[in-house]
């Protein structure tokens, strides 16, 4: 397994794509038993900081790795190093 994040954040404007997101991402957490923190994050000036083009957008510790769509469970498993 891959080093699993302390924090994950799923960025987008709180539309139901994003929030669809953040429970896809909970749940493959939840799961798991992984013991990472799964925050949403709403505001314009993170996404910029971090340099997300679309959303939703799902960061691992401040690193962007999934964006522009919802992700699939295996999608979100395979970035976390489970799949």
């Amino acid at each position: 397994m891959s080093d699993i994040p302390k924090t994950i954040e799923i960025l987008g404007p709180g539309c139901p794509r994003c929030k669809e997101t953040f429970r896809i991402v909970q749940e493959v957490v939840q799961s798991a038993g992984l013991s990472c923190q799964v925050v949403k994050n709403e505001s314009i000036d993170r996404m910029v900081e971090l340099g997300l083009m679309a959303t939703p957008g799902v960061a691992f510790d401040g690193k962007v790795v999934l964006a522009g769509r919802i992700p699939r469970p295996e999608e979100v498993r395979k970035a976390l190093g489970l799949a």
